[in-house]
């Protein structure tokens, strides 16, 4: 139905896209019963063709995080809609939403608090292949797992390690493999090198664009720092 399909001439389409969050707490709200909302993100529009990157740039607190994570569904909106493939994913159902994640990896700003402190490399990274069926024996999620750390520059050594045995950028390369470990298509990048020193941060950038050439990726990339954007992006989108 026209509803819920766009033209496929864009991999990622924002309409309208709007998340609104009740402040019940406001004084004046109680008195007046009326809900006071925050307007987290506000009837935005963009789009993101196959293969390039869009910078999604603005200061903090102007919605970018709300907005990568209604795109990734993991928030739902107030309004507007969202087209994967020019399906829009706000109107799937369970089973196309598994698919979508396939299709749709997120990578945190925090690599401190986005890994399990109480799981192995090996299981952080295998978890998602276990969700989408795409090993079936032990020895064959062992071999996918050392074949995504090495994608990242980590190695065999690292597979059975705790996240705290490493470095912030290290970590964030973690996320990056556990990210590409379902083969997606769109990865959604949020504030990626914004914990990391500025001397990894260049290395994490080089190593989304070497993926980006390597696995053909599309990415929405979200920062506040120019240079950063700069760096990485086909197009930049800004938010106020």
């Amino acid at each position: 139905t026209m509803s819920t399909t766009m033209t496929n001439e864009y991999f990622l389409e924002a309409k309208g896209l709007t998340k609104y969050y009740p402040i019940r707490s406001d004084l004046l709200a109680r008195m007046t019963g009326r809900t006071v909302v925050l307007k987290a993100v506000d009837g935005i529009d963009f789009y993101v063709r196959r293969g390039e990157t869009l910078g999604l740039v603005g200061e903090s607190g102007c919605g970018k995080s709300t907005t990568g994570r209604l795109v990734a569904r993991l928030l739902e909106p107030t309004a507007g809609s969202a087209y994967v493939q020019g399906r829009d994913i706000f109107t799937l159902d369970p089973s196309e939403i598994l698919k979508l994640r396939k299709t749709v990896q997120f990578v945190f700003q925090d690599p401190y608090s986005s890994l399990n402190p109480r799981k192995t490399i090996m299981q952080i990274i295998s978890r998602p292949l276990e969700v989408h069926g795409l090993a079936s024996s032990f020895l064959e999620k062992r071999h996918r797992v050392i074949e995504l750390l090495t994608m990242v520059g980590l190695g065999p050594e690292h597979v059975d390690r705790y996240p705290h045995e490493f470095s912030g950028g290290q970590r964030q390369r973690i996320a990056i493999a556990r990210a590409l470990a379902v083969a997606p298509d769109l990865v959604i990048a949020d504030e990626p090198v914004s914990a990391l020193d500025v001397s990894i941060q260049a290395q994490i950038l080089n190593l989304f664009r070497q993926l980006q050439e390597e696995l053909h990726l599309t990415y929405l990339f979200i920062a506040h720092d120019l240079s950063v954007i700069r760096h990485i992006s086909n197009r930049v989108a800004v938010m106020y």
